[in-house]
């Protein structure tokens, strides 16, 4: 800027003396014109009209070429040509342009200059200063220190601030902080700045306060005024003004007898508020102090501790009395006393003494409270608090101690003894003294206690339910009832009986027998469940005590039933295998009632439902069989081409597993209607359909073995048409495995030095495969051997180590070095032989690996979850005389492998849910336990995936990931969905993560949620079922069966049926398990025609459902004669018509084609082809020279082609060709069981599989 400027300059000057040389020639204005301005007026201001001013034309300002020149400044003004103003270029700051304070005008001189005419006007601009700056000290802080010892009136100078303005604005006074020390004085110097003096107007004293902090401010006289701070840091300096003084001017301290030399009595500290040299004090006795106290104790200068230095002891001295004194090291020393006075006090040095004077071991378990089983007898040789003793017990012991006479104690029982939860007790006698410490003696003694016979035998069950399947085999083992005493011996021996209770008039010992020694329940005969469907009775178990005890089980016995009864048909009534027959007039109409099957089953409701069906039928077109109810009626009305004769077979089938059955055939006559009514009656003819069930399922079996022979011609027909493509080259071909050596391929990983390996081979070394990845060229010859993971090529091992190995994993291998251990001796001879140990109870052993060096190795497997870190201390020890030794104690830790599976406290969780459960019910948590750290430890929960109906099981079920919580997702049914198994797997964190499952058996309990359904009779929903019966019927006879089917649980389905409403209560009698309606009396002229029953079917469970039937019986008179004279003539009927003749010989015919085409079809199959002179295609054979075993292992192999060719499936003992290998072929693989090295030593365990393609 300075260059810039005086640059500027010349060039002004030189004009300059251009202008006075046309000075001469022109006009030129010698006169200044001046004016006024204040600083820091804003750019583009106006200051002034020059044109005006000068009186100039401001039109000819342009021509004239009129410029403004600035003399030695920078351009700050410039003139508007246009309008003749002078105004502001640039902020004018007058502190940069006038920079020193010698004058109070600043001017900017000014050149205006015209041509045509030549005119100069100087122009003076006058700066006018702004008070736009603070005042300002040199240093922010000023330092100054001053003695205490200073007097009052002391004046100190202070450095001065400066404020760049001038004039009012610059400082004009100064201000300090309040102080009650310190003010100022404010001066002016010749120049008229401003300064100040600081004064001290009060003495200080360090010790009060050794700092003051004042703050300076100077002021301007500008408005509005201007200031500036400076800190004022005043330190005072320290004298010796003070005394030593002690904390206590007398102290009295206790010290016991027998205190050791050199124990500390008491520490004095006298504190001096000086500093320095001046608070630096020293501790000494005075004269006043006798010589037997400086002799028996020791006060240390520097310090002030006072320590013993000869013996104490109570019964010579009591009582030291001394006075030390503390002197400061100022240059005029100080020093203060301390009178101190020091008590010996008797020390407990006589342990207490304990006698047991009497106990009594073993003692009855109900031995009585309050009774005696010790006496004690304590006693202490000190006097004073320290000869009295207390005697004590544990606190959480049935016993109490007792004061008997002085110094004796008995021991009494105080709560009930059960040595069943103790079996004997260890009883510690503690007597203590009060001396100060206490001392203390023990004495501890077992009392053992006698079993008496005081428990129960219990069973694991209140009550027993037992399930035996009817038909059972006499003897067989029903359940083993096994109750548990805790008594011991004769006490504990249980006997079993069967409480005796008599079943129609049968003993239970009749009918079942228990093992009196281990409560093993056999059953003495076989159970019919039709007969005898439970049993409740008693168990009692009874030890052998004197008096014995005995406690009882309710054991319930439930007889399951089976299906071991058929059917009997009781309607139509019939001879044993007999035939009914039925006569019907040939004028019925359709939907006639001809007959009704009903059938009974003695088993039970689930077994017993019985259903009908025709296992023969004449005409099938013609009746109808209701499989419910067994009512047979006619589907049509009888036409003039069916037979006179209709021979119907009918089953009746029980539900059981397998179902049992029984059969009825009834033969129905169809007669001419008697009375001539009938006769002028016009016949309707009847269309029959030539094409029966049996018809229409032979012509679909023609057809379907029709088109699989067509399909099975064409097949064939294809096969042999289709000729092989022709190749020059030999056809790929399989490689064939000839085994030279025992193979084995170790789960280790490959080392190749050539990517060519790469190529051809492939080691899955995690599954323990050997993958032949392309083609291998015919005779190659590989050799494939493989290390163990985790090691080298290298044929030496440093990895002997200086110090210990600490942290190592758990699963650090056997033999692996730990620790080297130097040991060594300075003597000689046997006094410098040494033997280095370390304890025997760890899983390490030392070995000497070289002269005077241990390796610390691993001899037993670690287990972090065992034993997390072990401290090793190795100890070594001389042979001398005495021996020396030294040991050393290292900690090894353990870092955690994820080497434990999570654990489930159960193998097996059953789950029992209510039915119509809520959905994201929580049914149970399966939380389990890895004993890992970390993220080892960090369990997961999965619901393995099963489809049931494909229904995966995490549509049915939830369960959280980090709890194991699991959840119903929806509602169950019992009635359709009964029970659920699935596995729930917990993987850890770990890597590789282990995970462990569990079954878990989700069991849906039934609900009372499903009414009982009437399904026999049958009627339409809220109808009445309407029966007819004949009213001569006898006493006894069945009128109707009442079925009624519950689809909930066994317990909740059984039903029970009973009249709701009957319309006579004498007519009709109702079986409530079986629900058969039979007359008790026969009809009487009295009784009305029509009789209205309700029967309810009412389920078991709770609360009971139910449902209803409504039953209108009519009674019908018997029918007349009739037909008595009418003959019947047999009518065979052939069940084969000609046409289904035709449909079975055509089926047979093209089945035996068929069959025929298919042998044929093999035979052709399986011809070998001729022999040709090319290699045909062929399979790779296995040649096995040796025996082969690949095991698990990994290859380790120097060429990329092994991987393209073969594949080793270690683990399963096989070596599989991936792709064709050229003929004749021959590749030879080795390898090296798990944990064996390429070294040349381990040939024996190395093995070579031989590969050779044979074609």
């Amino acid at each position: 800027m300075r260059s810039f400027v005086t640059k500027q300059s010349c060039k002004r000057y030189v004009l300059l003396g251009i202008l006075i040389l046309l000075s001469f020639v022109h006009n030129i204005s010698t006169s200044v014109t001046h004016y006024s301005i204040p600083e820091e007026m804003k750019e583009g201001s106006v200051v002034a009209n020059l044109a005006t001013d000068l009186s100039l034309d401001v039109k000819t300002l342009n021509q004239r070429k009129m410029r403004l020149d600035i003399i030695a400044n920078k351009k700050y003004l410039n003139v508007n040509k246009e309008t003749g103003e002078l105004y502001i270029v640039e902020k004018i700051d007058r502190e940069n342009i006038c920079t020193t304070k010698s004058s109070a005008s600043c001017y900017l001189k000014l050149e205006i200059i015209l041509e045509n005419p030549v005119r100069i006007f100087n122009i003076e601009v006058e700066i006018l200063d702004m008070n736009d700056n603070a005042p300002q000290f040199r240093r922010d802080v000023i330092h100054l220190d001053i003695s205490e010892a200073t007097p009052k009136g002391e004046r100190f100078s202070l450095s001065n601030a400066v404020d760049p303005d001038v004039g009012s604005n610059s400082v004009k006074t100064y201000h300090l902080t309040e102080s009650e020390h310190f003010n100022i004085e404010v001066q002016t110097g010749r120049d008229g700045s401003k300064f100040a003096d600081l004064i001290l107007k009060k003495t200080l004293d360090r010790e009060q306060q050794a700092v003051h902090n004042l703050i300076l401010t100077a002021v301007d006289g500008g408005t509005p005024a201007r200031s500036g701070t400076a800190s004022v840091i005043v330190r005072v300096l320290d004298t010796n003004d003070n005394a030593p003084t002690f904390d206590k001017v007398n102290l009295s301290v206790k010290i016991m007898e027998n205190s050791p030399i050199g124990s500390l009595v008491t520490h004095l500290n006298a504190t001096d508020l000086d500093e320095g040299s001046n608070s630096d004090v020293t501790y000494s006795y005075s004269l006043y102090t006798s010589e037997k106290t400086q002799e028996t104790f020791n006060l240390n200068p520097s310090t002030g501790e006072i320590t013993v230095k000869g013996l104490l002891n109570y019964e010579d001295f009591r009582i030291y009395d001394m006075e030390v004194i503390a002197t400061d090291k100022g240059a005029n020393s100080l020093s203060g006393q301390c009178t101190m006075k020091i008590m010996v006090e008797d020390m407990n040095d006589n342990h207490p003494e304990l006698s047991i004077k009497s106990f009594q071991s073993p003692v009855n378990e109900n031995i009585e409270l309050d009774t005696v089983i010790a006496v004690v007898s304590v006693s202490d040789k000190d006097s004073g608090d320290n000869g009295v003793v207390d005697l004590h017990i544990p606190d959480n012991m049935p016993f109490k101690l007792r004061e008997s006479s002085d110094n004796y104690y008995e021991l009494v029982v105080s709560e009930p003894l059960d040595r069943e939860k103790v079996p004997e007790y260890d009883i510690t006698f503690t007597v203590t003294d009060r001396g100060s410490p206490p001392l203390s003696d023990n004495e501890t003694m077992t009392l053992e206690l006698l079993d008496v016979n005081d428990n129960v035998p219990q069973f694991p069950q209140s009550f027993y339910t037992i399930r035996v399947m009817e038909n059972n085999a006499p003897g067989a083992l029903l359940s083993s009832l096994t109750a548990f005493d805790p008594d011991l011996h004769e006490n504990q021996y249980l006997v079993y009986f069967i409480l005796e209770k008599e079943i129609a008039n049968t003993s239970m010992s009749m009918l079942f027998s228990i093992n009196p020694e281990n409560g093993n329940l056999y059953a003495l005969k076989t159970f019919d469940y039709e007969i005898e469907k439970e049993f409740l009775f008693h168990i009692e178990a009874r030890d052998s005590g004197s008096p014995p005890l005995s406690s009882n089980v309710t054991v319930h016995i439930i007889i399951v039933d089976q299906n071991d009864n058929a059917p009997v048909i009781v309607s139509p009534w019939r001879a044993h295998g007999s035939v009914v027959e039925e006569k019907i007039p040939r004028s019925t109409d359709k939907g006639s009632l001809v007959a009704k099957v009903i059938a009974l089953d003695t088993d039970s409701v689930h077994n017993s439902r019985i259903t009908y069906q025709f296992l023969q039928v004449t005409d099938a077109t013609l009746f109808s069989l209701d499989q419910y109810n067994g009512e047979i009626r006619t589907m049509r009305m009888f036409s003039y081409r069916d037979p006179r004769h209709q021979r119907l077979v009918v089953v009746a089938k029980d539900n059981g597993e397998p179902a049992l059955s029984a059969t009825v055939t009834i033969k129905l006559s169809t007669v001419e209607t008697v009375v001539k009514a009938y006769s002028d009656m016009t016949e309707v003819p009847l269309e029959y359909d030539i094409f029966s069930d049996l018809n229409l399922y032979l012509v679909i079996g023609l057809g379907s073995v029709s088109f699989l022979l067509l399909i099975t011609i064409l097949v064939t027909i294809v096969l042999k048409c289709q000729k092989p493509k022709p190749s020059k080259a030999a056809p790929p071909c399989r490689n064939s495995v000839i085994s030279e050596r025992n193979s084995t391929i170790a789960d280790s990983t490959l080392v190749s030095n050539d990517a060519y390996w790469y190529s051809l081979f492939l080691a899955e070394t995690r599954k323990g495969k050997l993958v032949v990845r392309q083609p291998v060229p015919k005779g190659s010859r590989y050799i494939v051997s493989s290390l163990p993971r985790g090691t080298g090529l290298t044929d030496t091992s440093d990895s002997a180590a200086s110090t210990l190995q600490s942290p190592v994993n758990e699963n650090i291998e056997l033999d692996t070095v730990i620790a080297v251990v130097s040991v060594s001796d300075k003597d000689s001879g046997d006094n410098g032989v040494v033997d280095l140990h370390i304890p025997d109870n760890m899983p390490f052993k030392l070995r000497e690996s070289s002269d005077n060096y241990y390796e610390l190795v691993v001899s037993e497997p670690l287990d972090r979850e065992k034993v997390p870190e072990y401290d090793i201390t190795f100890t070594v020890t001389d042979r001398g005389s005495p021996p020396l030794s030294d040991n050393e104690t290292m900690t090894l830790e353990l870092l955690d492998v994820n080497d434990n599976v999570p654990q489930f406290p159960q193998s097996f969780y059953t789950i029992r849910v209510m039915e119509n459960n809520a959905p994201g019910a929580l049914l149970s948590s399966l939380t389990a336990f890895d004993p890992d750290l970390h993220e080892n430890q960090y369990l997961v929960y999965f619901i393995l995936e099963k489809e049931i109906a494909n229904t995966s099981m995490s549509m049915l079920f939830s369960i959280n990931p980090e709890n194991g919580n699991l959840y119903a997702l929806k509602t169950f049914d019992y009635e359709i969905e009964k029970e659920f198994l699935f596995h729930i797997e917990a993987r850890d964190s770990g890597s590789p993560p282990l995970s462990s499952n569990v079954t878990v058996h989700i069991t849906i309990v039934d609900q009372n949620d499903n009414a009982p359904v009437i399904v026999s009779p049958w009627r339409a929903h809220g109808s009445v079922v309407e029966e007819k019966i004949p009213r001569s019927t006898d006493k006894g006879s069945l009128v109707a069966k009442v079925i009624a089917l519950d689809t909930d649980s066994v317990h909740n389905s059984r039903i029970t049926y009973q009249f709701l409403q009957v319309t006579d209560a004498t007519l009709f009698s109702l079986d409530q398990y079986n629900g058969e309606i039979r007359t008790m009396r026969m009809f009487s002229y009295r009784d009305p025609r029509h009789q209205r029953l309700v029967v309810v079917a009412k389920d078991n469970g709770e609360p009971a459902l139910s449902a209803t039937v409504t039953i209108k019986l009519s009674t019908v008179e018997t029918v007349v004669k009739a037909y008595s004279d009418m003959t019947e003539v047999p009518l065979e009927y052939d069940i084969f018509s000609d046409l289904n003749l035709y449909l079975v010989i055509g089926l047979g015919s093209v089945s035996f084609l068929l069959l025929i085409t298919i042998l044929v079809t093999i035979v052709l199959k399986c011809q070998k082809p001729k022999p040709s002179k090319a290699a045909p295609p062929c399979r790779n054979s296995v040649i096995s020279e040796r025996n082969s075993t690949i095991a698990d292992s990994t290859l380790v192999s120097n060429d990329a082609y092994w991987y393209s060719l073969f594949l080793a499936e270690t683990r399963k003992g096989k070596l599989v060709v991936r792709q064709p290998v050229p003929k004749g072929s021959r590749y030879i693989v080795s390898s090296l069981p798990r944990g064996t090295g390429l070294t040349d030593t381990s040939d024996s365990a190395a093995s070579t599989l031989q590969v050779r393609v044979v074609c």
